[in-house]
């Protein structure tokens, strides 16, 4: 049982127990009235969370050993956006990437082709082997620790960082990692969120729910801010700081209130009407349907078919790009008219 914050050291931790809400069994969970972090109170150890991520994450939680086409799907549409994020704000061309739990190794894959010397880890063999067969990428089966120092431009962590028990060592291994003026990408789930279903938050293999605030706190010592998009999942682009600092950075007392506010908030009625939850049945009913009438395509074509509709990367997807890169039915077509007209 942690009986401090991973994150400030507080022992200022306020329990209670949620759901997990993959198992619906009972997770003890701790908000740090110092820094608003909250974490699990039962945090695994390194050789623990080797072995887990290693052998079980994915079959638990995607119930395959390697991405079913409708996962490369979606995976290929988030890498998409993802590299849209980046290139607003990094010069891209020739940039060393590492991914960090990459998957199938999709994002790898959509980087190389915006001309990013782009490489992953990921700890799962089966994952990890499917990105080198499917798609020619560089994917080694490993993990953080055995990253090199200064060998990448810009590091990507999409889902990984709230698995990782402890934040501020992964903080300095990727401070090493980087390259002096590089960058450091991360999206985490967003714990303000509104738009999460209130049985949608909580899950085991989740050790910490990060904000806005407590991310770029735990970041503070070794990165600085760029960017920071929190509309659903949290996303922020840091910069490594030329010299790291000795300490991080406090959480004001008033972003300490808003964060056990929102907290509070949460429940059916800001997940339906404000967070606009109403509207996912049409969404979920679109998407089973898109990916129903996929053609049976090898995963790469299914990639670069999506690349080839988002060839102009200043602009959001449209219909016609979508249903040309993801060979939509006219039902799934019909189902995001609908959607688009209620909302």
């Amino acid at each position: 049982m942690t009986s401090f914050c991973q994150l400030c050291n507080s022992t200022n931790l306020h329990a209670h127990f949620q759901n997990d809400a993959k198992s619906k069994s009972s997770l003890a969970i701790s908000f740090c009235t110092n820094c608003s972090l909250i974490q699990q109170q039962e945090i695994p150890s390194d050789e623990e969370l080797k072995i887990y991520y290693s052998h079980n994450y994915r079959q638990d939680y995607k119930s395959t050993y390697s991405p079913k086409p409708k996962y490369v799907r979606r995976a290929g549409m988030t890498a998409l956006d993802r590299i849209k994020f980046l290139e607003s704000h990094v010069q891209l061309s020739n940039q060393i990437l590492l991914d960090i739990g990459a998957g199938g190794g999709e994002f790898v894959y959509m980087a190389q082709k915006r001309g990013l010397r782009s490489k992953g880890i990921e700890p799962n063999l089966g994952y990890s082997t499917f990105s080198k067969e499917q798609y020619g990428v560089e994917v080694k089966t490993a993990m953080l620790s055995d990253i090199q120092d200064s060998s990448a431009d810009i590091v990507t962590l999409f889902h990984v960082f709230e698995h990782m028990a402890k934040p501020l060592e992964v903080m300095k291994k990727l401070y090493a990692s980087i390259k002096d003026g590089g960058h450091l990408f991360i999206e985490v789930p967003n714990i303000l969120q509104a738009d999460a279903s209130p049985h949608n938050i909580y899950f085991k293999a989740h050790l910490f729910y990060y904000s806005k605030f407590t991310l770029a706190c735990a970041a503070s010592q070794y990165f600085d801010v760029v960017k920071v998009e929190d509309r659903g999942n949290l996303k922020v682009l840091f910069k490594k700081k030329p010299q790291s600092s000795e300490n991080i950075s406090s959480i004001q007392l008033d972003q300490i209130e808003y964060s056990q506010s929102r907290i509070k908030q949460k429940g059916w009625f800001e997940y339906l009407i404000h967070g606009k939850g109403i509207f996912k049945p049409f969404l979920r009913l679109e998407r089973i349907v898109t990916e129903l009438f996929m053609k049976q395509t090898s995963p790469k074509e299914i990639l670069d078919s999506l690349y080839a509709s988002r060839a102009d990367f200043s602009r959001p997807f449209s219909k016609h790009q979508l249903k040309r890169g993801a060979a939509w039915s006219s039902a799934g077509g019909l189902g995001f008219v609908v959607v688009e007209a209620l909302c």
